[in-house]
């Protein structure tokens, strides 16, 4: 370096003034240099740690609500990001039990809590009485309610409902189903589908199909439509005279008009039949 120094010393002034210039603009340069890459590299880490982070999450289920999904498949695409809001709707049958808590109760209705159905007007949701209801020493014998379902707006969530609007007992367990999208629908009671106790179906799940095995359960508001109440023990039954299935209230009482229902058929049509 001695040497360099002396050489530039004997130059004239105007070309060592030149040359100390040159030197300090390439040492500024390099050095601007370095600390953009230093930045990029550090910056860049940064901002991969943050896009892998997460704040703490938890399952939103609402206590009494036991999962027991069976076949869920989830609707993604190819690269694992969500195909839709309804990435959950499932292709084959959901079943959980659900226990009614004083944490999911509101008076008459129980609230339902799972990905499933969850912020979804349009799920058909089908429930039953749990068969553990009397053996584990929660209630006394049969449920003594009859029962439909509804969906709440407000917070986005499907409920268990008693049709004579008393307060749904605490420890009450339920069996909740939510069927394949191709072996339900919902039937709508009206003028020209009803007569008397009973009301027609007219699908192609379940026209001239004798043998299909049906479930049913009352909707009170699908789609968020206005509510009907039919507080009645229902059934279904073949009619083999139209060749389709009817459902009726066991009681003799009439459909009312505008009455919901969630239906999921299982079984197949024979041929000729």
């Amino acid at each position: 370096m001695g040497p360099n120094i002396g050489r530039l010393r004997d130059l004239s002034p105007p070309l060592r003034y030149l040359a100390y210039g040159a030197g300090a603009l390439l040492l500024f340069l390099v050095a601007v240099g370095v600390g953009a890459t230093a930045a990029v590299l550090v910056g860049g880490g940064h901002e991969r740690a943050m896009s892998g982070a997460g704040g703490a999450t938890g399952s939103g289920a609402t206590e009494g609500t036991v999962q027991a999904k069976i076949g869920e498949a989830r609707n993604a695409n190819p690269d694992g990001t969500s195909s839709g809001r309804n990435a959950d709707v499932p292709a084959s049958e959901i079943t959980f039990i659900h226990t009614a808590t004083d944490a999911n109760c509101r008076g008459d209705y129980t609230y339902l809590s799972s990905p499933s159905i969850d912020a979804d007007p349009n799920a058909i949701v089908l429930v039953t009485q749990a068969s553990d209801w009397e053996s584990t020493g929660s209630g006394s014998g049969a449920y003594e309610h009859n029962i439909g379902v509804w969906y709440a707006r407000g917070v986005q969530k499907w409920a268990i409902f008693d049709q004579d609007r008393a307060a749904v007992p605490r420890g009450a367990t339920f069996e909740v189903t939510v069927p394949p999208a191709s072996e339900k629908f919902v039937h709508h009671a009206e003028l020209n589908n009803t007569a008397g106790n009973s009301t027609y179906l007219d699908d192609p799940l379940t026209n001239g199909n004798p043998d299909a095995v049906l479930s049913v359960t009352q909707n009170w508001n699908p789609g968020s439509s206005r509510g009907v109440y039919n507080n009645h023990p229902t059934g279904v039954l073949y009619d083999k005279a139209v060749k389709k299935w009817a459902i009726y209230n066991r009681d003799d009482a009439p459909i009312p008009d505008g009455a919901a229902f969630n239906v999921a058929v299982s079984g197949r049509a024979k041929p000729g039949s």
